[in-house]
C-alpha cells in the first residue's frame, strides 16, 4: 500500500510543467545541506534566493516540499521522495553535459593501432602510454610496422601515416608534419665534400630506401628555383628499414635521406651533419586514418585528439 507521500509525488510523474531547473536545484541544495543558509552559500545566492525559489517550485506543483519553523526546515514525506529523484535526475543532467562537452562518455574498450617503426617507437608510444594513464579502462595493442596495414583485413581501428595519402574512403586527420633531409657523417663529407647543389650529388654515393611493403625505391625531390623537382640518384646500397638507412650514413657508406625525425638523434650529437636545406621541398602531412563511421568510439576520439595536441608541434 502506497504512503500519502508517495501518492503525493506520483502524480508529479504524470504533471506537465517547465522544467525549473534553477528552483529544484536550490530544492536539493536546502535537502542536502539541511537549510536555506547552508544551500544558499553552496550555490553562491542569497537565503531568500533559495527559500523564493522553493517556494515558486511548491506552488508550481502543488504539494509542500519544506516543512519551516522559526527555529528548523525539513524536508516533508513528499519533499523526501522529491528529494532523491531530483538529485538523481541532477546527477545524470550533469553527466550529460560532461560528456557533450566531451564528445563522448569514458573511453573503454579496446584499440588495434598500426603505427610506422621508428616514428611509433620514437614518438607515438610516449603519447601511447600517458593515454594509458589517463584512461585506465582503454585496451591497446600497438603493431610497430613499415608496411601499410589493411585497416579491414587486420582489424585495425586508428593507423599513423606519412606522407600525402592517396584518395580512399578511409578518414583522415592531421596531427602533424615531417621534412626529409638529406645528411651524411662528418668523415664522408670530409672526404667527398658538402653537396652545395643537388646537381652535385651525382658525384656522391648514396644510400637508397626501398618500401618494405612495395619494392618502390625513394624518390629524391628537391625544391630548385621555386619548383619541387626530382633527381635521380644511383646507389650502390638500398635498404627497406629506416634505422639501417640512418646507421649506413653514420657508418660513412654515403649520404642518406630521410624524415627529419629518423635522424634527430644523430643529428644532435654530430655523428650526422644535414645538407643542402636550402633545397629542401615542404613538410609532408602525418595523419591518422580510420575507417568510416558515423560515430566513432570514444576511445578512439580521445586518442587522436590526444596525438594532434601532443604532435602538431
Amino acid at each position: 500500500m502506497q504512503s500519502a507521500a508517495e501518492s503525493e509525488v506520483r502524480h508529479l510523474d504524470k504533471w506537465s510543467f517547465d522544467m525549473d531547473l534553477a528552483a529544484i536545484s536550490a530544492f536539493v541544495a536546502v535537502g542536502d545541506k539541511g537549510g536555506f543558509r547552508a544551500a544558499a552559500a553552496a550555490l553562491g545566492i542569497t537565503s531568500a534566493g533559495v527559500s523564493k525559489a522553493v517556494s515558486r517550485l511548491e506552488t508550481k506543483l502543488g504539494v509542500m516540499l519544506v516543512a519551516r519553523t522559526t527555529r528548523s526546515v525539513r524536508l516533508t514525506a513528499a519533499g523526501s521522495v522529491f528529494h532523491v529523484r531530483c538529485k538523481a535526475i541532477l546527477a545524470d543532467l550533469d553527466q550529460a553535459a560532461r560528456d557533450a562537452a566531451e564528445g563522448s562518455a569514458q573511453p573503454q574498450g579496446q584499440l588495434v593501432i598500426s603505427l610506422p617503426r621508428v616514428f611509433g617507437r620514437m614518438r607515438v608510444l610516449p603519447i601511447i602510454a600517458d593515454y594509458t594513464k589517463q584512461y585506465p579502462e582503454v585496451e591497446i595493442e600497438v603493431r610497430l610496422s613499415d608496411r601499410l596495414s589493411d585497416l579491414v583485413v587486420e582489424g585495425v581501428d586508428l593507423a599513423i601515416r606519412i606522407g600525402d595519402l592517396p584518395d580512399s574512403s578511409l578518414i583522415a586527420t592531421r596531427i602533424g608534419q615531417t621534412g626529409f633531409v638529406m645528411c651524411g657523417s662528418p668523415e664522408y663529407l670530409a672526404t667527398m665534400g658538402i653537396p652545395a647543389h643537388p646537381d652535385d650529388l651525382n658525384r656522391h654515393s648514396v644510400v637508397g630506401y626501398v618500401a618494405p611493403d612495395t619494392a618502390v625505391r625513394f624518390t629524391y625531390r628537391f625544391l630548385i628555383d621555386g619548383a619541387i623537382k626530382t633527381v635521380s640518384l644511383p646507389s650502390r646500397l638500398n635498404v627497406d628499414d629506416g634505422e639501417a638507412l640512418v646507421g649506413a650514413g653514420t657508418r660513412s657508406v654515403g649520404l642518406v635521406m630521410a624524415n627529419e625525425y629518423l635522424m634527430e638523434q644523430q643529428i644532435a650529437e654530430g655523428s650526422l651533419v644535414c645538407g643542402l636545406r636550402e633545397f629542401e621541398t615542404p613538410p609532408v602531412p602525418i595523419s591518422v586514418v580510420q575507417l568510416p563511421t558515423k560515430n566513432p568510439s570514444p576511445a578512439a576520439r580521445a586518442l587522436v585528439a590526444m596525438l594532434r595536441r601532443r604532435l602538431a608541434g
